[in-house]
């Protein structure tokens, strides 16, 4: 009884919280390998001494597993993937004694069978999933509840109507899983075409500021010209009166009227070749110079493409450049710096730093759905960004506080299908 227990107990603690680890890319510490292992003896004691009902130990590890994994990450996706992970061992478990059965094959090779088709339909579960950086959270809510329903079915036939081995009702079992993947292929797919309208719009908006920032410029330069005579027979007659300490005023005077910020912002951003990432800087550029923030941009190197996605470089900068004009506008001296570095052929820094009043002593509260620094939680946060962080490898996100500043830190390192020269 003893072995049976604690090999039973291993195996379901690779199965769910090793496939929890997996999927949430968590990588696990001491800490939580100890409470996820108690977590685990108890979903085994109550499988093994509450064997008739057997739907006890199915609910406790849904909510033990997708609680812990809530709590650590905040995400409620953990809840979806607890029941897929359920789902998923049935048919798995299921046609692994059908195989047992068929070719008189020994226990070992049963487990075995288990843990390998487990692993491989595991791995194409989290293919599907990291086809979406960021769902909403009623989307969540949605397939949370279609997979209830369909473990649910499940435990009804495989359980309670005591399912017979046969091909015919392993194919009845799949067939069930493959409609609810279907249905679930089909609302990310939705949720992916209504996020791209989304950033295609957002993208046309910053076009749109874009073009009105060159009309604006535009109209600068021409009154630039226009005055120009007028400005060079004023030197002119600086000169021959010998009055240097007026010229000297005079063309202090010139030079700052006619450097506008508009011009100057242009100036900073020569380097950017993407026009909408350019497009929307300009703009958010000139709107912190209209609320008399300092702004400082350091573009070395000329930056033709990024290794990220156009809508979703947009999307990102944008919210961190908001949230540093947000923050930085309440300082007594409001400040921002922004440098995009080229590292190496492999590798792009993106900076934002701005000064703040604020104080963060717990900065990872910043990152949580919802949170906000504003009343009546009307603030930007950063809950998306950390999201899509979270499900793109070749992105690193380093927030930290210097003194008075609040600094950003991401590096973008090229990778597969992350990395896009379309931009």
């Amino acid at each position: 009884m003893n072995f049976f227990f604690w090999a039973f107990s291993l195996l379901n603690y690779l199965i769910v919280f090793g496939s929890l680890f997996y999927l949430l890319r968590i990588r696990p510490t001491p800490k939580m390998l100890a409470i996820t292992l108690l977590c685990n003896i108890i979903i085994a004691i109550s499988a093994i001494y509450l064997a008739p009902f057997q739907w006890v130990a199915l609910i406790l590890s849904v909510l033990l597993s997708g609680m812990f994994f809530y709590y650590i990450t905040k995400k409620s996706i953990a809840f979806l993937h607890s029941i897929i992970i359920l789902l998923l061992l049935i048919p798995v478990e299921y046609a692994s004694l059908l195989l047992v059965k068929s070719f008189h094959l020994p226990l070992a090779i049963h487990v075995l069978l288990i843990i390998t088709l487990f692993m491989f339909v595991l791995y194409l579960y989290k293919k599907l999933m990291d086809t979406m950086a960021c769902l909403p959270l009623k989307i969540e809510l949605l397939l949370i509840l279609m997979a209830t329903m369909t473990f649910i079915i499940f435990y009804i036939t495989v359980f309670m109507d005591n399912l017979s081995l046969s091909l015919f009702h392993f194919s009845r079992l799949l067939l069930y899983l493959i409609f609810l993947f279907v249905m679930i292929i089909i609302v990310l797919q939705t949720v992916r075409k209504e996020a791209i309208l989304e950033q295609k719009e957002l993208t046309q908006q910053s076009f749109y500021e874009y073009t009105i920032q060159l009309e604006q410029m535009n109209r600068e330069i021409r009154q630039v010209q226009h005055d120009y005579s007028n400005i060079l027979l004023a030197i002119r007659g600086y000169i021959e009166q010998e009055n240097m300490e007026g010229l000297k005023n005079y063309f202090e005077k010139v030079t700052s009227t006619t450097q506008s910020p508009s011009i100057h912002s242009l100036q900073q951003l020569e380097n950017i070749q993407l026009p909408e990432l350019k497009g929307l800087l300009s703009a958010k550029i000139v709107k912190a110079h209209h609320l008399s923030i300092q702004i400082n941009v350091e573009v070395p190197n000329a930056i033709e493409y990024l290794f990220i996605e156009s809508i979703d470089s947009v999307r990102l900068i944008g919210i961190l450049f908001d949230n540093a004009i947000e923050a930085s506008v309440q300082h007594p001296t409001p400040q921002i710096e922004l440098a995009i570095l080229t590292i190496s052929a492999n590798k792009q820094l993106l900076i934002i730093r701005n000064t703040t009043t604020q104080s963060y002593n717990d900065i990872a509260k910043i990152f949580e759905e919802n949170y906000s620094t504003k009343k009546n939680n009307q603030g930007l946060g950063l809950y998306t960004v950390q999201q899509f962080v979270t499900q793109h490898r070749n992105i690193m996100l380093n927030t930290y506080v210097e003194g008075e500043w609040f600094v950003q830190e991401m590096l973008i390192e090229r990778g597969g299908e992350d990395a896009n020269r379309n931009i």
